[in-house]
């Protein structure tokens, strides 16, 4: 009688534990399936952005790859821009990444002075680019942060920006983070 409970224990115990290694047809576990190559949805709140490795050599310029939360709220970034501009003072490098295109005729006005990101018209992030910072800015809610750490891979050639931002938000309790890559042409 004990032998016969042991084995069907252990036959419950196995039985379900071979279920959670299924794979698809495909060979691929652990995936959803989708149709088409629109990007995934937004994670939730929960889950940090910073939790996805990013790399920006997969992307073409103009694009953008990741997410940001401020305040609970997930926003996937799709759109790259870069151009130079007067922040603080001085001549910069800023890189605006947004979840919506920006029109053609009006990328030279955003990168100088952010009227549809700061109207709320845009979501997404705003950096300010120097040889010794980074200052970077979240659209909306206008969280602001500065810092001496420099973009993972970040790179200027042949008037081609590119980088990673990762942060996990520790420093504003998980309120604000971000997991983003980019490659943006720089504008003239």
């Amino acid at each position: 009688m004990n032998r016969l409970l042991v084995c069907f224990v252990l036959f419950a115990i196995t039985l379900p534990a071979c279920s959670f290694n299924k794979t698809s047809p495909a060979g691929n576990t652990n995936q959803t399936a989708q149709t088409n190559n629109e990007p995934s949805p937004a994670r939730p709140a929960t889950t940090p952005p910073s939790s996805v490795p990013v790399e920006a050599g997969s992307l073409q310029p103009g694009q953008a790859s990741g997410s940001y939360t401020a305040k609970g709220e997930v926003v996937e970034l799709k759109y790259a821009y870069a151009g130079r501009a007067v922040r603080f003072g001085t001549e910069s490098l800023i890189v605006l990444l947004t979840e919506k295109p920006i029109p053609p005729d009006a990328v030279a006005e955003e990168i100088k002075s952010t009227p549809m990101l700061e109207g709320e018209k845009l979501r997404g992030l705003e950096y300010v680019l120097d040889e010794n910072s980074m200052w970077v800015r979240f659209h909306p809610g206008q969280y602001q942060e500065s810092t001496s750490n420099k973009l993972k891979d970040y790179k200027v050639e042949n008037d081609v920006v590119r980088g990673i931002d990762e942060n996990d938000g520790s420093l504003t309790d998980g309120k604000y983070s971000r997991s983003v890559k980019f490659v943006a042409a720089l504008t003239k």
